[in-house]
């Protein structure tokens, strides 16, 4: 760790330093919520086959409302052979940029990249092998320049002037030649290579000479664009293939027709879970749900023979809060805002929602139980983690009592009771053991990929509270799948 340790001490003090030149924040990802972005400018070599950059989430209005700052920096170090990374600095601003919390990590975890993540797409474009990265002398040298420049009066030449694949080295001549700049014509050159990690340069400079060969190729077919609209409902599947991914991610946390965004396929193809509609035929109703009948790693299980670990605690950070229930013709489901967070295994993940199951889902050695709650958690590359608190028949429960009393009349329609709350923290049980595997969504289209976290302690309802439910959803959980030899941890 000490010779990793030089560097990143040198990169810190050199922060405050780059900032006199133009970040160049390039978008990684981004939905209604927030936008992810990395700062291109930033990205440095530290060590041998390892980079450091600046990435932001920047938040929407809403949450920036809710969350209490608008935008939250975080300085970054990818390791570019092990396929890894770490957050070495947090830096929290409000909507002025002015800093809130500036922090440095204590303890640099590193932690794998998830295929098909966000963190993936940030790690390939700071470690793609593009034109070379600059090291920290060569920064701290450039910055110097930088500095000698503004101060003599002359026109500085900042990374946030050359965008790839735009025409970038126009902008660059032009600046040099309005300020008369005694700086040679190719004086940006180490600029571009030093700050600017390009991924796959020839490919991106192409398209600057082949710009004027677009509008004749787009002239010569113009008789038959024509024809085009014609043909527009095929290509019309395209949005909800872009769109389906966090549909599909809303909908399991929202468990069905609930969420506002969800498509009218949804209510072409009504799944349910007995009939034509049941668990047996769900992989035959959608092409996008055949996971149900061909996955690896399905939920819910029985769970046996989990091998005892020194699990890691799971962090609950639960608020008292207001909530909006519906009954979404699948199960009751208590929808919430921001604030509610759980940490475990390097990750942070938000408590999207809570929704009931009559009888549980998930067995214990072959024990099933009256009812459950599953608890959906979201991080910010959209991987859920669920935790699942088994329910027996026993004492009353408060927090299930001030749900059952706010109960919508109607299906699909939501009620949020004026001046009422709820401390989310009832819910989980005293002993905070658990059971841990990898397993799927339990509703179409069950999904892969989701952290299961099923406490060890059942919690209790009442006779009455259970008979409620009942009366709503007899039944509706989906029979046990295969472990297919899965991994299951047990807390000592």
């Amino acid at each position: 760790m000490r010779p990793r340790m030089r560097p990143l001490a040198a990169l810190l003090v050199l922060a405050g330093t780059t900032s006199a030149l133009a970040a160049d924040w390039q978008t990684i990802a981004s939905d209604k919520k927030r936008t992810i972005e990395l700062d291109r400018a930033s990205i440095l070599q530290s060590d041998p086959g390892t980079k450091v950059a600046w990435g932001r989430i920047v938040l929407s209005e809403a949450e920036a409302g809710t969350a209490g700052y608008t935008t939250v920096k975080a300085l970054n170090r990818y390791d570019c052979k092990s396929q890894t990374f770490a957050t070495i600095k947090r830096v929290y601003l409000d909507a002025d940029s002015a800093v809130i919390k500036d922090e440095k990590v204590k303890v640099e975890k590193d932690m794998p990249v998830a295929a098909g993540s966000v963190d993936e797409k940030l790690w390939r474009d700071v470690c793609k092998p593009a034109g070379g990265v600059a090291d920290i002398s060569q920064l701290a040298k450039t910055a110097s320049k930088a500095a000698q420049a503004t101060q003599s009066g002359k026109p500085e030449l900042r990374p946030a002037d050359y965008r790839p694949g735009k025409g970038a080295e126009k902008p660059a001549v032009t600046q040099v030649s309005e300020g008369k700049a005694e700086h040679p014509v190719d004086a940006p050159a180490p600029i571009k290579k030093n700050f600017i990690d390009k991924p796959a340069p020839p490919p991106r400079a192409e398209p600057v000479e082949k710009a004027p060969e677009k509008p004749a190729r787009v002239e010569a077919p113009r008789p038959e664009v024509q024809r085009v609209p014609v043909y527009i409902p095929p290509p019309r599947p395209r949005p909800r293939v872009i769109r389906s991914p966090v549909i599909n991610v809303e909908a399991h946390a929202g468990h069905g027709p609930a969420a506002p965004g969800t498509p009218l396929a949804h209510h072409e193809i009504h799944w349910s879970y007995d009939g034509d509609g049941g668990p047996p035929n769900w992989a035959s109703m959608k092409q996008e749900w055949q996971l149900c009948g061909n996955g690896e790693r399905q939920s819910p299980i029985d769970i046996r023979e989990g091998i005892k670990v020194e699990l890691e605690p799971i962090r609950f950070d639960y608020k008292q809060s207001e909530f909006r229930v519906v009954d979404n013709g699948h199960t009751i489901q208590v929808n919430l805002g921001q604030g509610n967070t759980m940490s475990v295994m390097g990750r942070m993940y938000d408590l999207v929602q809570f929704h009931f199951h009559r009888p549980s889902e998930e067995r214990i050695n072959g024990r099933g139980f009256d009812m459950v709650v599953h608890l959906v958690h979201k991080d910010l590359d959209g991987r859920l983690a669920v935790v699942a608190v088994l329910l027996e028949r026993g004492q009353a429960h408060p927090l299930v009592q001030t749900l059952w009393n706010n109960l919508p009349l109607e299906k699909n329609a939501d009620y949020s009771p004026e001046g009422v709350s709820i401390d989310l923290n009832q819910l989980l049980p005293e002993n905070r053991s658990y059971y841990t595997y990898m397993g799927s969504l339990t509703t179409p289209p069950c999904s892969e990929g989701v952290l299961w976290m099923v406490m060890k302690q059942p919690a209790q309802l009442s006779a009455e509270q259970i008979g409620i439910f009942s009366r709503l959803y007899p039944m509706n959980a989906r029979p046990v799948q295969s472990v297919r030899g899965r991994l299951i941890k047990e807390s000592r």
